[in-house]
Order: structure tokens, then C-alpha cells, then sequence
């Protein structure tokens, strides 16, 4: 008896966010929830990805995979209308060498995710937001180029918020950067401010969808202080600090990303910044 978690449209068409399923591996666990939710399901889970307990599964596995009490399969949601070209359903996500995510120009976004922590800074507590922001950003078919982890440290958010979107990686600035933590109401909590700091020009769409996504599922959601913004080429987000506010904040945007990074590319460029 495997956990499904269900995110956006398969949640949608399956009317529940979670539900147990009986089944000994992955591919009859997703044949179970095909039977059991109907054809609209199966349609959506056709080129969506899924992870097991948070790893993602290559589709041509998915009936090798063994299942048990304790597993969780979590269905993703698809980021830029990917469709299923015949066969057995991908329950593996996007094959790699020919990504159906190019967020323009036929190029790949690439993402940098900065963990913003006291305490995982300090070695006192593992981070687990980052982690979880790579899997499901690597689930969606879109390549992690960099990640860091940094106190809550103005100076140094900042610092890597321009690094990454003046210098990024080996072949140019990163397309989309992600940042998780630092974005409630502590003393300690300055990712808002650090980013504001660093942004040409802030996005406000993007954390009112994150959290008005969020309100669905508690009240404390309205006391968050994400903030997006541009940085010249750059898309820059911040994302709440546990892993659990993080997945949901991210799903909530996830499939808009693309577009806006799309835009961001195209817009004017920056004057140069003065050292």
C-alpha cells in the first residue's frame, strides 16, 4: 500500500491531493490510480514526471520499481504542455537530448537554488528545502547548474544573488534563480530585503500566486514575504524554508517559470553596474 501525492492538474482531475494505493510496484501502483481516477487522469499523468520517496524514476522502469506501506509516489505537475507520443504512458519524466521545456529560444532554462540558513550554515541542521527544490526543479527537466547554502546574511545573499545572475555558470548568467528561506517575520529573516537590494525590477505576480496558493492550505501563508524580481537576464524567486511551504510554493509557479524566463531574456538589457 503505497502514499500518492498528487500535485496540480492530476490533483485536480483526480479530486484529491493524496490517497493511499494497493500495489507492489510503481508501474501497477500508477495503473491502479489510472483505473481508479479515470481517463482524464491517465491522460495528464502521460507526461507528467514522478519521483519515489523524492527520487525521480526513469520511465522505462517504473514497473521494476518496488513498492511498499512506506513509499511515497509523488506525481508532478507538467511545466510547458509536454504531450504523449503513444506507447505506455512516461512515468519517468522528460527524455533526456531534446528537452520539451525550452523556455525560448530553443535553449534549456538553467536554475542555481540558494539555501539561505543559519542554522544548515552553521552544520547544525541538514538542509532539506535545497534538496527538495532540485528534485522536483531536475523532475520537471530543467538542469540545476548551481546551489549554495548561506547564513541569513544580507551581504551575503546578495552576493551570490548577483554572482549567479552577472557571472552564473561556464556558458553565461543563469536563467532562473530559486532561493528558499529566510522569508518570514524573524529578526533573522532578510532574503526579501537582500533581494530587493539586487533586483532592477521586482515581479509581484509571483509571490501573490505562491501565496494565494499557500492560503488554500493554511492562514499562516499570508505571512510570508516572498519576493521576485528581475536582475538583468536573470528571473530571481524566493521561496519559503521548509521543504513542505517550498514544494508547494514552487508547484504553485512552476509552470509559468518558463514564460517568464522567456520574457526576462527578451527584455532591454541593463546599464552596467558600477563595481
Amino acid at each position: 500500500m503505497a502514499r500518492l501525492v498528487l500535485f496540480a492538474a492530476a490533483r485536480e482531475a483526480a479530486g484529491c491531493r493524496e490517497t493511499e494505493i494497493p500495489a507492489t510496484s510503481l508501474g501497477e501502483a500508477l495503473d491502479a490510480a489510472v483505473e481508479r481516477f479515470g481517463p482524464d487522469f491517465a491522460r495528464i499523468l502521460a507526461y507528467c514526471s514522478v519521483l519515489v520517496d523524492e527520487s525521480t524514476v526513469p520511465r522505462a522502469r517504473a514497473w521494476d520499481v518496488p513498492v511498499a506501506e512506506t513509499t511515497e509516489i509523488a506525481v508532478l505537475p507538467p511545466v510547458s504542455g509536454g504531450q504523449h507520443q503513444g506507447g505506455r504512458p512516461n512515468h519517468g519524466g522528460p527524455q533526456h537530448g531534446g528537452s520539451q521545456h525550452d523556455s525560448g529560444g530553443g535553449a534549456t532554462m538553467s536554475v542555481a537554488v540558494l539555501t539561505v540558513s543559519d542554522a544548515g550554515a552553521a552544520g547544525q541542521r541538514p538542509d532539506e528545502s535545497g534538496p527538495a527544490v532540485v528534485q522536483m526543479v531536475t523532475a520537471a527537466g530543467f538542469p540545476v547548474v548551481r546551489t549554495a547554502l548561506v547564513p541569513d546574511d544580507r551581504a551575503l545573499i546578495e552576493a551570490a544573488l548577483c554572482r549567479w545572475a552577472d557571472d552564473g555558470a561556464d556558458d553565461g548568467p543563469v536563467d532562473l534563480v530559486l532561493t528558499t528561506g529566510g522569508t518570514g517575520l524573524g529578526p533573522r529573516d532578510v532574503t526579501p530585503e537582500a533581494t530587493r537590494d539586487v533586483i532592477d525590477r521586482e515581479i509581484p505576480g509571483i509571490p501573490e500566486a505562491m501565496r494565494a496558493a499557500g492560503m488554500r492550505v493554511t492562514p499562516f501563508a499570508s505571512l510570508a514575504r516572498q519576493v521576485a524580481g528581475q536582475r538583468g537576464a536573470t528571473l530571481i524567486v524566493n521561496l519559503p524554508g521548509s521543504p513542505k511551504a517550498a514544494r508547494e510554493s514552487l508547484e504553485a509557479i512552476l509552470a509559468v517559470l518558463p514564460h517568464a524566463v522567456a520574457l526576462v531574456r527578451a527584455s532591454e538589457p541593463r546599464p552596467s553596474r558600477e563595481s
